[in-house]
């Protein structure tokens, strides 16, 4: 869950910081074994603790300025580079490396000799923290590349999809079957907090407590979507209390891609429309970009999308989901975009053949959707007089 790995993250700064406090407080009284001049060693401690404090603080400034030059160049709403958890692991083992340096330092202080463990454990841990600052620098300038960003944002959109959708049966010939209608008499469940985005819903706990209750939750307000104050998140079928439910949400400033299957569709488009914007006119990223989606809309064509429903371990529904349909992931995947590129000529005539290639693979029950997109790829060619006569695609 996002909300345990910022938990984690700072438990692991103060961690870090307390094994560098006692390491440097046992370290320095080890008698046994080769030892080094007090003096030497505190060279090498000193350059090692405050030299990596000040390295560790250029590379995250400038860290920061790579991550506005990302977000100026795709959309405001990537922060691909910012929620890798390795940034934090490393600024926690260089803090770590500085307690350990600083209190080493106090601790030898009037000693003729220290063991050489000392010294070497600072050496080690500072290589390995330099490794740690390379790695995520190579991080950082590669968020910079085009063709980068929209692999990473089809893989974290193929993920969420792979994890909430499992796959159709094969063949599949007929509509799936829809599911049961959620029950629309429960008692509203009032969002009493300031305005928010639903990030997540632990929805373990909430299933546990269902069961214990024997109530049937149904949520009116979808992941990634905005809690208002006074709303209702959700309708409660039996004798659960209200907190429970509100406490399943996990909520934030930003959507994050954990249980948001639209974000990477939200993203790509995003990137779509910035680069044919007049003042980007930049049509190639335009068509990289309609291939990503159709990429991502090939996946889910062949999934289940009525998953909505929850069930506990004595096959009782306990929980509606509010989950977009194929009609939403179609519409925020490709309307804007195609919108955008009307006036095109490059991102029209290469979006053709790639729905045409979307709407030969996807089922027959989910075909009219694409068709309709079709139709208007079609109809802003005639626009453009790029086309004199198109035959309408079959529905």
């Amino acid at each position: 869950m996002r909300a345990r790995r910022h938990r984690r993250a700072r438990l692991l700064v103060l961690l870090m910081a307390a094994v560098g406090i006692a390491l440097g407080i046992l370290l320095p009284r080890i008698d046994a074994g080769a030892t080094v001049p007090t003096a030497r060693a505190a060279e090498v401690l000193g350059a090692l603790g405050f030299g990596i404090l000040g390295l560790v603080t250029v590379i995250y400034s400038l860290l920061f300025l790579v991550v506005q030059s990302s977000n100026t160049t795709f959309t405001p709403r990537l922060d691909l580079f910012q929620d890798d958890p390795w940034i934090w692991r490393t600024y926690a083992l260089a803090l770590g490396l500085f307690a350990f340096s600083t209190t080493a330092f106090l601790v030898m202080a009037g000693a003729s000799d220290v063991t050489v463990v000392v010294p070497l454990l600072g050496f080690a841990v500072a290589l390995v923290v330099l490794g740690l600052m390379w790695s995520i620098q190579a991080k950082a300038f590669d968020s910079l590349r085009m063709n980068s960003t929209l692999d990473r944002l089809q893989a974290a959109g193929r993920e969420v999809i792979e994890g909430l959708y499992p796959r159709r049966p094969v063949p599949e010939t007929s509509r799936t079957e829809p599911p049961a209608p959620a029950p629309t008499n429960g008692r509203p469940v009032l969002w009493r907090g300031p305005q928010t985005t639903l990030q997540q819903l632990e929805l373990r706990r909430l299933l546990r407590a269902g069961g214990r209750t024997d109530a049937e939750v149904v949520f009116r307000v979808g992941v990634g979507r905005t809690l208002w104050p006074g709303a209702a998140v959700a309708e409660v079928s039996g004798d659960l209390d209200d907190d429970v439910v509100v406490a399943s949400c996990v909520t934030g400033v930003d959507r994050t891609f954990d249980q948001d299957p639209l974000l990477a569709f939200r993203l790509l488009a995003d990137i779509g429309i910035r680069a044919m914007s007049p003042a980007v006119n930049d049509p190639a990223t335009a068509v990289q970009v309609l291939d990503a989606v159709v990429g991502l809309l090939l996946d889910l064509a062949q999934r289940d999308l009525t998953v909505g429903a929850i069930t506990a371990p004595g096959s009782a529904t306990r929980i509606h989901l509010d989950l977009p349909g194929w009609a939403d992931y179609v519409d925020e995947g490709l309307d804007e975009l195609l919108a955008a590129s009307r006036h095109s000529p490059m991102v029209l005539e290469r979006a053709v053949p790639t729905v045409t290639r979307l709407a030969d693979q996807v089922p027959p029950d989910r075909l009219p959707e694409v068709a309709g997109r079709l139709q208007r790829l079609h109809a802003h060619l005639r626009a453009l007089r790029l086309e004199t006569d198109t035959p309408p695609p079959t529905v």
